[in-house]
Parts: C-alpha cells; sequence; structure tokens
C-alpha cells in the first residue's frame, strides 16, 4: 500500500488542477498562517537554511522565507509543482523528489511541512519525524500541519481533476509521535478555517 499510495499521490498531483484550484500569490497569507510563520522566524537567525518538505509551487510560504533572509530548500514529488516553484521563487533551490530524498545534503536550521505529511502512509510517519530530526542542527525547529482525525487510507477518487489520498492519526497520536521523535512542542493549534488542521511548532531536544 506504501508504493500505491505514494504513486498515487504523485500522479494525482501531476494530472490535478490543485495549483490552480488553491492558487495564492507570493504575498497572500491568512492571518493564522502568518502568525505561525512568523513564530518559526522570531526562533531563527538571517541566513538560516530552511528545507519545506512538500514544497508544492514555493507559494506563498518560501517567497516569504526568501523575502526574509532565509535560505529555501524545496522537495516535492510533483515535477509540475517544482517547475512552478523554481519559476515562483528563483531565490530557492527545487528538487523532484519524495520526503526521504538521498539528495537533501547538510543540516537545517528548520524543516517546514505544509498540508503534505498526511500524503504519505501514516505507518512512515514515525519513520519521517525521526528522518527529520536526523536533518536539523543543534536546537533546530520544525512547523508542520497534520490531519486531526484517524484514517488509514481514504481516497478522493476526484480532488481538484485528479484522485488523491490522505492517510493521517488523531491529534493525540500526532503529538506523541512528534515528541517522541525526539522534539519539545513550543506551539500547537488546530486551524478550523475551512478545512481542519494541525500545526505543530517544535524544537529539537
Amino acid at each position: 500500500m506504501t508504493e500505491k499510495m505514494r504513486d498515487f499521490v504523485k500522479s494525482g498531483y501531476n494530472k490535478g488542477m490543485y495549483s490552480k484550484v488553491y492558487s495564492r500569490d507570493k504575498n497572500e497569507f491568512d492571518t493564522f498562517e502568518k502568525f505561525m510563520c512568523d513564530n518559526l522566524i522570531s526562533r531563527l537567525k538571517k541566513d538560516s537554511k530552511i528545507l519545506d518538505l512538500g514544497c508544492g509551487i514555493g507559494l506563498p510560504y518560501d517567497k516569504y522565507f526568501c523575502k526574509n533572509k532565509f535560505l529555501i530548500v524545496g522537495v516535492d514529488s510533483s515535477k509540475k509543482h517544482i517547475l512552478k516553484a523554481r519559476k515562483n521563487v528563483p531565490e530557492g533551490k527545487f528538487l523532484v523528489d519524495d520526503f526521504f530524498s538521498k539528495e537533501v545534503k547538510g543540516k537545517f536550521d528548520a524543516i517546514v511541512s505544509f498540508y503534505s505529511i498526511f500524503h504519505i502512509p501514516r505507518n512512515e510517519h514515525k519513520k519521517l519525524f525521526v528522518y527529520i530530526n536526523s536533518l536539523l542542527k543543534k536546537d533546530g525547529c520544525i512547523l508542520i500541519t497534520l490531519g486531526v482525525d484517524s484514517m488509514k487510507y481514504v481516497v478522493n477518487e476526484n480532488f481538484v481533476g485528479s484522485p488523491m489520498a490522505w492517510s493521517s492519526y488523531n491529534v493525540k497520536k500526532n503529538k506523541q509521535l512528534v515528541q517522541d521523535a525526539g522534539f519539545k512542542i513550543i506551539l500547537c493549534a488546530e486551524d478550523y478555517r475551512t478545512e481542519r488542521h494541525l500545526w505543530i511548532l517544535a524544537r529539537k531536544k
């Protein structure tokens, strides 16, 4: 199921109209998202290096981080999204690969992942958080969004023009996995704007 879901999601984003339907320009943040990103920024030094896993087309988050003088490396399995990210955020470096990319080199001051971790099988989430921890410098931070409901494998056959899949744990389990991977949670908040998501800001122990 793991490889099937990974291919399913990759195909869905390459064939679907996600970037068009959910398109936002480089400055289009809502208040809550900006609050969370600014909270992360306040804990970083200028020229800090940030890795964005599941970066999509680079807007608005990576553009915002670059505007604040950070160095961005983005990874996404969708070639279509990466081509757009390179155009939207020429200051960044963007790679076509999955979350466990062997092309990602060095250590990072922060790692972010917005609206994407629930697109990989939840039985890989623990492994992912441990891997993320290994890529961080001492006292490095993460800012991630996760699902809030327990769902082993859910498919929408027509998500913005193409099939898409989700997999996640509930809030309690998500927080425990992050902590067990070697992080201290700084801020945890549920976002109920239009779709429910769990935002976690944490620091490497």
